[in-house]
């Protein structure tokens, strides 16, 4: 383990000063090409440095890879030759939610070798310390939970020798690797190589999101390269930065089609993709009505003006909270021009502070974009939200089964894309006006290029979710209900993310390059829902608590006294636990290997693995849960807190029993819809309380049938629901059973899986949740023992 030694980032910066940080960048700083026209790719008639198209992996010989590699590499330099001074590299971010900015100067080399080396094209680390200490960056929990940067950082100039070894090292794995002309045929996600192309896309990730902390950075300690892409021109500003009717392009709400919308992406399509990309859904989409144009910076201005920021009722309970934390009176890049309430603003862009252009599109946070939302349907009398991912696959009017050639980020470069008017692949260094880019199919503006599209969908898999063997924890992560989708791609967005398949996301509070557009529903929105979905920081604890007392805790502590007429549903985990371990027994079927779906904190799983000895992994889609349940796993005790009334609680411990000396647990976050294809065969499945928290339930039963799937045959699946059905987590098309005039639930089950399966045993079983002392939830589970034929 590396021992981090605890330093202020002001020690950092006297410790590590550099003059050669100041003024202009020399040559000395491109470990790679420098960014001069014949020397490195990508470089225009004009001496800037923008981006070449994206690889086809079908096509692309070694030459076209080390160009590549030579632009992605050269970009993120001259992004940070803009760096101005020691402190810019090891001031914190503002909000301390990130690293400061050596760690980004150096993580995304430290993750070629670290990715290099799990498959198996590098043997051994380069500088393990740095490849320690620059390998995991920070996904904060909430917009309150700093993280931690009090420690001794490395110097600009070791990171920078660090880089010079790492780029020499990838250009020489470049070359003794075989590509599709070598392999005579497409490179896949099966080969070495697709751990190059996955530090190429990694790099160009960290060249938006470091553009994002760049931006946030005073302005005084950030120039911009001569090479760095200009900012948009300007057409619409004002003498006294603020917006006239003039300057702000009318944006009418455009009639969308409905349809059906495919999502995912092929295994076969010849471009590198992200392991979230793959897999299919289908959504048969209603009409809608969507803004011809993405929300102008002079639309948002109205927002502010009329006190939209200090208006409760628009914000969610979650939003609110962090806009009060924050203090937010305004975008975070609008910098006031007066004293606060005159409401006059310039705009920060990455490197500049520019007369506001109140053509461009503002830039906001999801909880920013919900709240305008909210108060714009109030301005005009009808129902706002944000697009949901279906209807923004509408939105862009591609081809169901799109081929190469319907990906432009494969045939275009970021100066073609900006002489089709299309702000996408670094084609220009800033968002640009709303109207400027030419319409698609649907009748609307910028479906991709210019800002994210913040999304009503949480992050998901998609059905045949797999996770990649080189990069297992990129998305499963993230499938927490707690991460937002951003869609469509941003001016700064190169490669993958700039593809027509790109399917990214981020935390509600945190900002990126990325900006909104309304829709209007003709029926309520059904978007993807995580576990945890729209759930707050303290609505998330409060969760977690009440899940922690109904697995782990006492009959005295669910109810303050043994004998509460309750009495009867304590224990139901518990319960399960020994029903399975009971009929297991009785039917003669083994309990070697046990699946615990929807497993919350671990108290089936726990309870099975230390009374039968069986191995058992559980899934749950709540990262909060499944960190929970691994620290109980492990021997720790949780503290969590009883509710009593009003805000009084009582602090209890939960304690799990020790699993059987041959017994193994593992805990995993996956969606119950969509699981990996690495978890193996089981003896007994568990869906408890899940069928009916679910985006798609009947996807998840397939999962258990066939004869190569993940229950055994003769295994047993047990399911239990109280098929309580609302529509945030399931589309009602999907319900199993509960439509007016159709069978029941229970009937629809067991219509469901009787093919497949025999039953062995059905029953009711109680169930109970404290809300506080004199308030409980209770439930009747129905509860079903199958076998599989």
């Amino acid at each position: 383990m590396t021992e981090i030694m605890v330093q202020t980032w002001e020690e950092n910066v006297r410790e590590h000063a550099d003059d050669r940080l100041s003024g202009p960048r020399g040559s000395w700083w491109f470990t790679g090409k420098q960014p001069l026209r014949g020397e490195c790719p990508g470089i225009t008639e004009d001496g800037t440095v923008t981006s070449l198209p994206m690889p086809d992996l079908s096509v692309c010989d070694r030459a076209a890879v080390l160009d590549y590699f030579d632009n992605s590499w050269t970009l993120q330099e001259t992004l940070f030759a803009g760096l101005q001074t020691a402190e810019a590299f090891y001031r914190p971010p503002s909000h301390g939610l990130r690293h400061p900015m050596i760690f980004y100067y150096g993580h995304p080399a430290a993750l070629y070798v670290n990715k290099l080396r799990v498959a198996g094209l590098l043997s051994g680390p380069v500088d393990a310390y740095l490849e320690d200490i620059l390998e995991t960056g920070v996904d904060e929990m909430s917009w309150d939970d700093m993280s931690k940067n009090e420690m001794t950082w490395p110097s600009v100039a070791r990171v920078h020798a660090y880089r010079a070894v790492v780029y020499g090292l990838v250009r020489g794995i470049i070359e003794d690797t075989p590509f599709a002309p070598d392999l005579g045929r497409p490179v896949t996600d099966g080969d070495q190589a697709w751990a190059l192309f996955m530090g190429f896309e990694h790099d160009r990730i960290h060249l938006e999101t470091s553009s994002v902390l760049i931006r946030e950075l005073p302005r005084r300690l950030v120039e911009r390269h001569a090479a760095w892409p200009a900012a948009a021109p300007r057409r619409r500003t004002t003498p006294d930065n603020a917006p006239v009717p003039a300057a702000v392009p009318q944006n009418a709400m455009v009639q969308v089609a409905g349809g059906t919308a495919i999502i995912g992406k092929p295994r076969s399509f010849p471009s590198y993709g992200w392991d979230n990309e793959y897999g299919e859904k289908a959504v048969d989409v209603a009409g809608f009505a969507a803004s011809r144009y993405l929300i102008s910076n002079g639309e948002f201005y109205r927002f502010v003006q009329d006190g939209g920021y200090r208006t409760p009722g628009y914000w969610s309970e979650e939003g609110w909270g962090w806009r009060q934390f924050r203090n937010a009176k305004h975008p975070r890049f609008w910098e006031p021009d007066g004293p606060s309430g005159l409401h006059r603003y310039r705009l920060r862009t990455i490197f500049e502070e520019l007369d506001m252009p109140w053509d461009w599109p503002v830039c906001v946070n999801y909880h920013e974009a919900k709240a305008y939302c909210a108060w714009r349907g109030r301005e005009d009398g009808r129902s706002y939200r944000l697009p949901t991912e279906a209807e923004f696959r509408r939105l862009r009017g591609l081809p169901a089964r799109p081929a190469a050639a319907d990906d432009p980020v494969l045939h275009r470069s970021g100066a073609q894309f900006l002489d089709d008017g299309v702000n996408l692949n670094l084609a220009l260094g800033s968002e640009s006006p709303v109207d400027q880019s030419p319409a698609g199919p649907s009748g609307v503006h910028d479906t991709a290029g210019n800002l994210w599209q913040w999304c009503e969908d949480v992050a998901h898999a998609l059905d045949g979710f797999d996770v990649h063997p080189y990069y297992e924890d990129f998305s499963t992560p993230c499938f927490d209900g707690e991460h937002q989708m951003i869609l469509g791609g941003a001016f700064i967005s190169t490669g993958d993310e700039a593809s027509i398949w790109a399917r990214f996301h981020f935390r509600p509070h945190f900002l990126q390059q990325s900006g909104l557009r309304i829709v209007s529903p003709s029926v309520p929105e059904t978007p993807a829902a995580g576990a945890d979905a729209g759930a707050g920081r303290y609505a998330t604890k409060a969760l977690l608590d009440s899940y922690l007392l109904l697995h782990y805790g006492s009959r005295e502590d669910t109810f303050d006294r043994k004998d509460h007429y309750l009495g009867a549903a304590y224990g139901f985990p518990q319960r399960l636990a020994a029903l399975l371990a009971r009929e297991a027994a009785r039917a003669g079927a083994r309990l070697d290997r046990v699946l615990d779906l929807g497993c919350a904190v671990g108290g089936v799983s726990l309870r099975l693995a230390a009374d039968v000895g069986c191995d058992v992994v559980g899934v749950d889609s709540s990262a909060s849960f499944i960190a929970a349940a691994r620290r109980l796993a492990e021997g720790e005790q949780l503290r969590y807190d009883r509710p009593d009334q009003g805000a009084a609680t009582t602090s209890l411990a939960a304690r799990a029993p020790s699993p059987a000396a041959d017994a193994n647990v593992e805990f995993r976050v996956a969606d119950a819809a969509a699981l990996p294809g690495d978890l193996g065969a089981f003896d007994a499945v568990i869906l408890a309380n899940l069928l009916d928290r679910v985006g798609d339930p009947r996807a998840c039963l397939r999962q258990l049938a066939g004869d190569h799937s993940l229950l055994r045959p003769g295994g047993l699946l047990l399911v239990t629901s109280p098929w309580s059905w609302q529509p945030g987590y399931a589309d009602p098309a999907q319900w199993i059973g509960g439509a007016p005039d159709g069978p029941s639930s229970e009937q629809e089950l067991r219509a469901l899986v009787s093919g497949a399966f025999e039953l062995v045993a059905e029953s009711d079983e109680p169930g109970v949740l404290r809300n506080h002392r004199r308030h409980y939830e209770t439930f009747q589970a129905d509860v079903s023992l199958w076998r599989k034929r």
